[in-house]
């Protein structure tokens, strides 16, 4: 079963400009980061320095905005698992930003990673002060989220709520555990995060908050795929017998492919066309 826990002290404040984090994280972590702030145009990318040299993320889903003054909700997921065990400095860039942050999660147990590895998501944006957050997941195909879809019980949900108010004063959906506690906020302009996750047993689609936002507030809610083994031939980016990557076997992600590889083709002593993977 996958696992969730906080990756060194949360960041977020009214300080301009990029903000880091300096954590050690586990080897074979999936690592995924919340990075809202107020800026037009939000959280432009993050990255890590980490030893393996893999350093990239992908954005889950889209900007969610509508808090605060500019305030954009942003949510990335790692790329590759972590390499090395090793001092590793988490970078949000957000550099003509009026205030922000970042929050680590590293999930271990994950076979599946970057986009792949995320099987629905959804949020609010611009939602009504005193209504209660309920983003909806939505089926992930390719790189866009479309069709109301429930989460599996074995599967990790998080999620997120951003808003005016300092902290956020937000209570997490019932079964959901909030990290870092308590809730995140700074002043110019005022502005609070919420994060919190659940490592199983969530079935429904709807994730619902436990209480009112007082504030105008946008919200995130991911849901992440354990549901394949972590085996070795996963973590080396072999093959099985038909030439054929575990991630694109892996239902749902058929344009998830393995990193640093490719297909080609090559004639069997048969005759027989048959797929060959080269490693970049």
């Amino acid at each position: 079963m996958a696992t969730v826990a906080e990756l060194g002290t949360s960041v977020f404040n009214t300080t301009a400009g990029n903000k880091t984090i300096t954590a050690t994280p586990t080897l074979a972590d999936l690592i995924v980061i919340f990075a809202p702030c107020t800026l037009a145009g939000g959280t432009t990318s993050v990255t890590d320095n980490n030893s393996d040299g893999r350093g990239t993320y992908t954005q889950i889903d889209v900007d969610r905005t509508g808090f605060s003054t500019s305030g954009v909700l942003t949510i990335w997921i790692r790329n590759a698992l972590i390499g090395s065990a090793t001092s590793t400095v988490f970078t949000a860039n957000q550099a003509s930003s009026t205030g922000g942050g970042l929050t680590i999660y590293r999930i271990t147990g994950m076979s599946i990673v970057g986009l792949g590895a995320v099987r629905g998501a959804g949020g609010q944006s611009a939602g009504t002060a005193a209504t209660t957050p309920a983003p909806v997941l939505l089926r992930r195909t390719g790189t866009t989220f479309s069709g109301t879809q429930a989460a599996l019980t074995g599967n990790v949900v998080i999620g997120s709520v951003c808003n005016g108010a300092s902290p956020a004063a937000m209570t997490p959906p019932a079964s959901f555990t909030e990290l870092p506690t308590p809730d995140l906020g700074y002043t110019v302009p005022t502005t609070g995060a919420e994060t919190c996750f659940s490592n199983s047993g969530i079935t429904a689609s709807t994730i619902t908050w436990g209480s009112a936002s007082g504030t105008a507030f946008a919200s995130m809610a991911v849901e992440l795929d354990a549901s394949v083994p972590q085996y070795d031939y996963v973590l080396r980016n072999k093959l099985d017998s038909e030439g054929i990557s575990s991630q694109e076997r892996a239902v749902g992600r058929q344009s998830t492919w393995m990193q640093g590889s490719r297909r080609e083709w090559k004639r069997s002593r048969r005759g027989i066309l048959v797929p060959e993977m080269r490693f970049a």
